[in-house]
């Protein structure tokens, strides 16, 4: 179920334009069309976790 939520928020945040960017209950907005920047840096990083993460508990078995 979280699989889905965070994959869901993720697509959420490239359909709106607007990322949460921060740690638990550091929470920030980064907009596309005021911080192109830090917007795709967050999207980048998210986008890796998604991917390694998964890929480490795969491989770890």
């Amino acid at each position: 179920m979280i699989v889905l939520v965070a994959i869901g928020t993720y697509f959420l945040q490239l359909w709106t334009g607007i990322a949460v960017a921060g740690w638990a209950g550091d929470f920030k907005l980064v907009e596309r069309e005021t911080k192109p920047g830090p917007y795709w840096f967050v999207m980048l990083l998210q986008t890796a976790l998604m991917i390694v993460v998964p890929a480490l508990i795969y491989f770890s078995e």
